[in-house]
């Protein structure tokens, strides 16, 4: 063991971790102080008087506690700040550069601006506000505002705690100049690397999309009216989102240039599954996803999933809210893409239930505040007032009649299995059958003030006709008990017959005359084909030696 040899140096100075008012001034080290007890070496030499202040750290006398609630609002509004920045930094991930696209803007979306009303990141109240990571219990969730949900009452509780003891990682944003002439840059969203959209993959040039998307708007965009052609151009939807492209593009194929087709279903498929696994949000993913059915291949069974999906995805970026006013000084852009935003969710609800209809399962969505104020959407985009929307409107309350009443049969039905039916038939069918018959007065009447053409009369009139079919159909079903078999089975019956025939004549006829026969949707077919079985299960059920006018006879019978 070696020892340390004695050392003839100075004993060590020891230095007070406090500075005198002299040493803090010339911000040098104040040395030879003990707990301010005497003069430091600096004072002592200079011969002034060696002075020691408390600090002035720290909250201030007289400060009262709500400073800190203070506080904390700021720092709650820095997080979500941060969460905002962080998830359009993440967009990278979601959609990686791809070196075959020019990038100027260090985002995908471009730069950040502050929330307007409606939430949006852009500045205004546009589609691309989707493309933040949005809670589902967030503060703007109208009804679910309050604190009474245990995860949103957890997730405001911890938010300070997350921000000082775990802060997130900011990365450096730059700034981005937009053009003062256009509301957002529309270059084309940078697709992950790796995928390809129709234009990236060498199948069509930008004039070739831009063909497809007229006759797309032309021919198929008046069976689904989701897309508003002054705001779904092509650079538009491109610079949104590559899957919505491609999967508009791969709709117009199918129709207009069938040897694109499977290529660009590929495609589609590829850049679907690869927005699944990753999570992309946008009310343009919900879009794609949405038409990815309209138009499917027949052994294509995914209907019910992509639907149930965008039903999720539509409620989680709030394309619900109801607002009762639309925001001060809104361009009209902005009116276009707050009402993109609210149109989308219009029709995935009348999807949702009639995908309910067909199948027999519960639908997704509710009837919130903005299903109940549907009525006059239509009014509400400015004059003139579009066709497209008094369809969207007019299905919206279409459906909620349907749901109505069939509500009303499943809960008859199950009641009978048990032996104590409760609900009239006959009743719910006259009341149903008013409602319709108001409907159609109704929408009708909307439908002229907008100066509708014939074939959105009959397109109306169709799905109308289908509904009532339907309802009817519980009044002649096999699970009614034969004691109510009387006059009101024979008056659902005939209003089955009629409306299965009329059904037939629109599609066969006007649809025809009108040449859109072979662009209508999947619903569309369905409502063709159950009407045709429904009339050849009736006739079949007939005596045979019963003629056409015999048939008929019956059908319409003086009740």
């Amino acid at each position: 063991m070696f020892t340390k040899p004695h050392s003839s140096s100075k004993a060590p100075i020891v230095r007070n971790p406090r500075a005198c008012t002299v040493c803090r001034a010339a911000k040098m080290k104040c040395v030879g102080a003990e707990d301010g007890l005497k003069a430091c070496q600096r004072c002592t030499r200079t011969g002034v008087e060696c002075v020691f202040e408390k600090h002035r750290r720290g909250r201030k006398p007289g400060s009262k506690l709500s400073e800190a609630s203070k506080m904390l609002r700021r720092l709650e509004k820095g997080l979500n700040t941060a969460k905002l920045k962080q998830s359009d930094s993440s967009l990278s991930t979601v959609f990686p550069a791809d070196p075959r696209t020019p990038q100027a803007d260090n985002t995908q979306f471009g730069g950040l601006q502050s929330s307007d009303a409606y939430g949006s990141t852009d500045g205004y109240a546009a589609s691309s506000v989707s493309s933040r990571t949005v809670d589902p219990e967030e503060e703007e969730d109208g009804e679910r505002s309050d604190e009474k949900f245990p995860a949103k009452l957890i997730r405001r509780e911890n938010s300070f705690f997350r921000t000082i003891l775990n802060p997130e990682h900011k990365s450096p944003m730059l700034h981005v100049p937009r053009n003062p002439y256009l509301p957002q840059s529309l270059r084309p969203a940078p697709l992950p690397i790796g995928y390809n959209d129709p234009i990236t993959a060498g199948l069509i040039n930008e004039n070739k999309a831009k063909i497809l998307f007229d006759a797309i708007f032309l021919r198929l965009n008046p069976f689904i009216n989701l897309f508003d052609p002054a705001l779904h151009s092509v650079a538009y939807v491109r610079s949104k989102c590559p899957l919505l492209f491609t999967t508009l593009i791969m709709a117009g194929c199918k129709f207009f240039e069938p040897s694109l087709y499977k290529e660009c279903l590929r495609l589609a498929n590829d850049l679907a599954v690869r927005a699944f696994a990753e999570g992309w949000k946008r009310v343009e993913v919900i879009q794609a996803f949405s038409c990815l059915t309209y138009w499917r291949e027949q052994e294509d069974n995914r209907t019910w999933m992509y639907i149930g999906y965008a039903c999720r995805m539509a409620v989680e970026l709030g394309l619900n809210r109801y607002h009762a006013k639309p925001p001060a000084h809104e361009t009209e852009f902005q009116l276009r893409e707050r009402r993109n935003r609210e149109r989308t969710y219009l029709v995935l609800f009348v999807h949702d239930r009639s995908l309910s209809m067909q199948t027999g399962r519960h639908w997704m969505l509710p009837e919130d505040d903005f299903i109940r104020h549907s009525d006059t959407w239509h009014e509400q985009g400015g004059t003139p007032i579009r066709c497209e929307d008094v369809i969207v409107s007019a299905f919206a309350q279409l459906r909620r009649i349907a749901t109505e009443a069939t509500d009303m049969f499943h809960t008859n039905r199950s009641l009978s299995d048990g032996g104590n039916s409760q609900v009239n038939i006959d009743m719910v069918l006259k009341n149903c059958n008013a409602k319709l018959a108001l409907w159609t007065s109704t929408w009708d009447h909307e439908m002229r003030k907008a100066n509708g053409e014939s074939f959105h009369f009959s397109f109306t009139n169709l799905f109308c006709l289908y509904s009532s079919l339907f309802l009817n159909s519980f009044g002649v079903q096999s699970s009614v008990p034969p004691a109510n078999r009387t006059n009101s089975h024979v008056r659902a019956l005939s209003a089955c017959f009629e409306n299965a025939l009329n059904v037939l004549g629109i599609a066969s006829k006007d649809f025809r005359e009108f040449g859109v026969l072979r662009y209508g949707q999947e619903t569309t077919s369905v409502m063709t084909a159950y009407s045709a079985i429904f009339l050849l299960k009736v006739i079949n059920a007939l005596p045979p030696n019963l003629s056409k006018v015999d048939v008929l006879a019956l059908a319409t019978p003086e009740l």
